[in-house]
């Protein structure tokens, strides 16, 4: 189980814009679980990871040629917005 769950909104609106997507997310050599909701009008993309991949995900999918908006990152099942940094 990866500690780290991360929600964005993405413009993603084909099966082959998501086969392309996914396949670069792959390239990044991280181990990831990923899903991308094309049913969802938020086009829901759901990365988990061991680390905090947010900033390495926002630039592969600017690579790609798409757009992402991250919506929430959890620790643990815990939003990361919670969390305090003191």
């Amino acid at each position: 189980m990866y500690k780290f769950v991360s929600v964005f909104k993405t413009n993603v609106q084909t099966l082959t814009d998501k086969i392309l997507l996914l396949e670069g997310l792959q390239s990044l050599k991280i181990p990831l679980i990923v899903s991308l909701d094309l049913e969802d009008e938020d086009r829901v993309l759901r990365v988990e990871s061991n680390e905090h991949v947010v900033p390495l995900v926002v630039s592969k999918v600017d690579e790609c040629n798409f757009k992402c908006e991250e919506l929430d990152s959890f620790l643990m099942g815990i939003p990361l917005r919670s969390m305090s940094l003191s």
